[in-house]
């Protein structure tokens, strides 16, 4: 199978416009450049972080959450899939796994759970709030004897309110740290997404047609200015509760910026106090749960709360080495600007109208602006996805092709006539067009000594190569038509010399069949066989030298392993070669009949196959002399069309098989040099086909 770059090129094309969200962004490679962003912020505190990513776009599904090493991210989820182009997701995705690192490195979970347990046991930390106004210095007393009344619901439900006011200004704490520390793609991402979210929060006019409760109303306006410094008053509400909020706001500009953690339980202690009156139909509802054991309450939080997931139960304090900061509140607003015009650039559409005509506007002519500065809008990210987008098309165009190479190579092995002795026997190829990262890890551990041996065995015949490619005079040989006089002191007999024109190709192509049957697995002989093939196929690619490597057996049909093909392009088959194993029987002849006959439609002069075998034929109804005379039979068919087959016996049938390949056999005495003598075979050959 023949493919061209060009249409290799038009593959990839095809598969980029038909990637979909859920193959980029829930895929591996995409999470592994969010690794990258994470590990860039928390390893600079010496704090690992990783990102794995999954896709769940049902309605009630997390956006991520973090276990203070791990960033779980639901790739899916609603906030992101609200952009409607994939840079704009992408810069979404680096902004949650910017939050998510925020906590990792900031967060004082030590410091939050003692913040809870004490509003849990009714206690007010870290003190009982000073300094307030007359309607505070009310709320608290009403609060101090609910408390002293031991009234679980008001205690229930202060934890509840207190905890999602924490929540919202450690949320800005550590995301007002993070635009600071990392001004890049995930203070873009970040500031992305609070717009979007607080776009996304229902007006206040809505949420009293919905009847939320009233403290909720609060806090998400809260919410709504803490992420975009402003509050968006889209229905035009005009009441208490924004006169509430306005008396909250100096209160989440001064403490949720602030290093001081105990500053920001102060701060919601002291909002709690200008929200008691509002909390009345919550503490009801929580009343209810306790007496008739129910959760109404937790679920109206968790629906008509914004952003109303709780901070996660860990501990650890912020990472060492952090540092103090005191952020200036409205610092990023020009940049909010920026991308609220990028926000409206791509989602403002004009609704389809039906029309009579076109009318005529101005007087037409063409005008060239050569002073255009851009939309204003760039972001790292959109380049980075582009990267990514153009990987996974390549890696799917691969995999198309490599299906397709599959499909070729079963349908060549159908037409092959296999001779009396296979009749009625079914070949099947079988070729991974999908290389798993555990052969890649694999190969890498065992590979290095491996690709040694395979240098060496290059550069033994470099120099060789360069002159018959480059053309000259070859000298010292054996026999020739031109004596060299000046070799005429030589005692080894090499007087001869020969003009060589120019060639670009070394005209040999390489095939390598494995035997691997159950017995391939005794005295590692399997695993020499793939060390073989490891640097046959280095070797032959290495000198740009076609090269092919099969394995089979037989377990009901013979099966047939295409690890390495002439016409491969996904760069993987080195990796293939891992799946080598010792499997079931071995039906020899079916095998190398598939093999010769793939080696036949290379266009090289020289056509090697080397087979590895460990012993005798051994399948159902093909074994013993009959089987023998089958492969002596095949040799000999292959032989008078050119191929040269050597067969490696590396077990104690070498007898034997000396006996079936005769001339093409090689005696392996040593297993540990199985790859050696492999490799200077090859070698043999190339000079062979030089010196001719």
């Amino acid at each position: 199978m023949r493919t061209s770059h060009v249409a290799i090129k038009r593959m990839v094309a095809d598969e980029k416009n038909r990637l979909t969200d859920e193959q980029l962004f829930g895929s591996p490679q995409f999470a592994a450049y969010l690794t990258d962003i994470a590990e860039g912020a928390t390893k600079r505190y010496r704090r690992s972080s990783k990102v794995s990513t999954y896709w769940d776009t049902s309605e009630s599904a997390e956006i991520a959450h973090t276990d203070n090493r791990i960033i779980r991210l639901n790739a899916g989820n609603f906030l992101t899939g609200s952009f409607p182009t994939k840079s704009l997701k992408t810069d979404s995705l680096i902004g949650i796994v910017a939050h998510e690192c925020g906590h990792i490195l900031y967060s004082d979970f030590t410091m939050l759970a003692t913040y809870q347990q004490a509003l849990s046991a009714g206690r007010f930390y870290p003190a009982t709030p000073e300094e307030l106004t007359a309607r505070q210095e009310k709320s608290l007393q009403e609060i101090l004897e609910s408390v002293e009344d031991k009234d679980a619901a008001v205690i229930t439900a202060i934890s509840h309110i207190s905890h999602a006011l924490v929540n919202l200004m450690e949320d800005v704490y550590i995301e007002g740290r993070m635009c600071d520390a990392f001004p890049g793609t995930m203070k873009t991402g970040i500031l992305l997404n609070n717009l979007r979210y607080a776009e996304e929060m229902e007006t206040v006019t809505a949420e009293i047609d919905r009847q939320h409760h009233e403290v909720f109303i609060l806090i998400n306006l809260l919410i709504q200015y803490a992420k975009t410094g402003d509050i968006n008053n889209l229905g035009g509400y005009k009441g208490p509760y924004l006169d509430v909020v306005y008396e909250c706001i100096p209160y989440v500009d001064d403490a949720a910026y602030d290093d001081d953690a105990k500053a920001r339980f102060d701060s919601a202690n002291k909002m709690l106090l200008l929200l008691w009156p509002y909390m009345k139909s919550f503490i009801e509802k929580v009343r209810e749960d306790i007496k008739n054991g129910t959760s109404n309450a937790a679920d109206d939080m968790k629906n008509q709360l914004s952003g109303a997931s709780p901070l996660p139960a860990r501990s650890g304090k912020p990472a060492p080495g952090a540092g103090k900061y005191k952020h200036e509140p409205g610092d990023d607003d020009e940049e909010r600007e920026h991308l609220q015009q990028a926000l409206d650039y791509e989602t403002g559409r004009i609704m389809l109208e039906k029309t009579d005509e076109i009318g005529e506007d101005g007087d037409g002519g063409t005008s060239r602006v050569t002073d255009y500065a851009g939309a204003g809008y760039v972001s790292q990210a959109a380049s980075d996805m582009q990267r990514i987008m153009t990987q996974l098309a390549e890696e799917n165009a691969y995999a198309r092709y490599e299906e397709e190479l599959s499909e070729e190579l079963q349908a060549e092995a159908d037409q092959i006539r296999y001779g009396n002795a296979h009749r009625g026997c079914h070949v099947n190829i079988n070729r991974m067009s999908y290389v798993d990262n555990s052969y890649m890890e694999a190969y890498q551990k065992v590979a290095p000594p491996l690709l040694l041996i395979s240098k060496r065995l290059q550069k033994q015949i470099s120099q060789i190569l360069k002159d018959y490619k480059e053309g000259g005079k070859l000298d010292n040989l054996p026999m020739g038509k031109r004596i060299n006089v000046r070799n005429a002191v030589r005692n080894d007999g090499r007087l001869f010399y020969k003009l060589k024109l120019p060639n670009d190709r070394i005209d040999i192509a390489v095939a390598v069949l494995n035997d691997e049957s159950g017995s391939m697995s005794s005295r590692d002989r399997i695993t020499y066989a793939r060390s073989a093939s490891i640097i046959l196929h280095d070797f032959c690619k290495g000198l740009d030298i076609p090269v092919a490597i099969y394995g089979h057996t037989e377990e009901d049909d013979v099966e047939l392993y295409a690890y390495a093909e002439f016409d491969s392009i996904d760069n993987k088959d080195h990796y293939r070669l891992m799946d080598m194993s010792a499997r079931c029987g071995n039906r020899d002849g079916a095998a190398l009949h598939y093999v010769a006959e793939r080696l036949m439609t290379r266009p090289e002069a020289i056509k090697l196959l080397i087979i590895i075998s460990d012993g005798q034929p051994a399948a159902d109804n093909y074994y013993g002399t009959a089987a023998e005379a089958d492969l002596r039979g095949i040799k000999k068919e292959y032989a008078s069309k050119g191929i040269k087959i050597f067969a490696a016996a590396i077990g104690d049938d070498k007898e034997n098989i000396q006996r079936i390949y005769q001339d093409g056999f090689l005696d392996i005495t040593r297993l540990e040099r199985l790859p050696v003598n492999l490799g200077k075979l090859v070698i043999q050959q190339i000079k062979n086909n030089i010196a001719a």
